[in-house]
């Protein structure tokens, strides 16, 4: 029996996802989505909780939903790809499926290739010491303006963390066939484009989707922020994931009384991103330290079942029941957002 993994976020769930689903299902008896939990790569609260969206998942044909452990599911693309790899490997899969703009594996491949050379390497951080984006240096380094797409660049670090790990896994790709985030898109429209206008939910999501969506917990989560970011010292923000080059001096200087917007236009640099700053503002406020991520690494944190069909009962025995200190710090804060609660055992869907 063959098995195919995704690695996903479903924030929320569209006719694109579903589509890479029933791909999945024509190469594997299995299909299993490995999805970050109530907080995403975004470092801003999914726009469902975890439960609902695992349940959609299902619902549109997968098998079962494990949980990528927030300190994965909440990091860059190489270490959001690492995460969601391991588990793949210790779920037996298969394949690992993904979408990507390329939609070009022999391309895919080849970039993942060179970005892993001793000397492009080097050139990568040179670039990054002079202040570009990660993506940016690796485009300047290689040659390939491949990086410029988010999911190519998911692509690859994909591939990366595969010849990493010396996987067997298989990885396979399909392209998306036109731009998600389009005003008005043709076949699909993206997840942060249905977040963005409930207008097109209609056509590009699913009534089980649809209406589980919480239109206000990244407002609530935004207004929360600056409050707590108030009372942050530079001493710990020093310390926190992703923090670097006095970054902590400019968000302890800058004024929280404007809210979470002009506190960030005022901390932003080319450099240090809007994506980055969120991401290390909710490292500071899960406590994930700069030893944090490498721990995990060492010491993988348990594997947890969202949901499952009746059919994949038997997958649940190469997981755990409890998740992590900083996933469950992570579900406290989200559940204190939303007024909801964690449920106590896996979901088990007929689809």
């Amino acid at each position: 029996m063959k098995s195919a993994a995704i690695i996903c976020e479903f924030d929320p769930l569209h006719t694109g996802h579903k589509r890479l689903i029933d791909f999945a299902k024509t190469v594997a008896d299995k299909v299993i989505c490995i999805m970050s939990g109530n907080f995403t790569q975004r470092g801003l609260p999914a726009c469902a909780d975890k439960y609902a969206r695992a349940r959609h998942a299902v619902t549109a044909g997968a098998d079962i939903v494990v949980e990528l452990p927030t300190v994965f599911a909440t990091a860059s693309a190489e270490n959001f790809a690492y995460g969601g790899v391991y588990i793949a490997q210790k779920m037996g899969a298969d394949f690992l499926v993904f979408g990507s703009e390329c939609g070009d594996m022999e391309k895919l491949l080849k970039c993942a290739e060179m970005i892993d050379d001793a000397e492009t390497q080097k050139k990568i951080r040179e670039e990054i010491g002079k202040g570009v984006s990660y993506p940016k240096a690796v485009a300047l380094a290689t040659g390939t303006e491949l990086l410029d797409k988010p999911n190519n660049t998911l692509a690859i670090e994909y591939i990366r963390a595969l010849r990493f790990a010396h996987a067997s896994i298989i990885p396979l790709t399909i392209k998306r066939e036109d731009n998600y985030n389009e005003i008005q898109p043709a076949q699909y429209a993206s997840s942060s484009m249905l977040r963005k206008d409930a207008s097109l939910r209609d056509r590009y999501t699913f009534d089980y989707v649809a209406k589980d969506i919480d239109d206000n917990v990244v407002e609530k989560y935004c207004n929360f922020v600056p409050s707590a970011l108030s009372l942050a010292t530079k001493e710990r923000l020093a310390l926190t994931e992703g923090v670097t080059e006095g970054l902590e001096n400019r968000i302890v200087n800058a004024d929280k009384t404007q809210g979470f917007e002009k506190m960030t236009e005022q901390i932003k640099t080319k450099r240090y991103t809007r994506l980055r700053l969120q991401r290390v503002y909710l490292d500071y406020l899960l406590g994930i330290d700069k030893n944090t991520v490498a721990e995990s690494k060492k010491n993988f944190p348990p594997i947890k079942v969202l949901a499952a069909n009746k059919s994949s009962v038997q997958l649940i025995a190469k997981t755990e029941k409890d998740s992590d200190p900083v996933t469950q710090r992570a579900d406290r804060l989200y559940y204190s957002l939303t007024g909801g609660a964690p449920l106590n055992s896996v979901q088990i869907i007929e689809n």
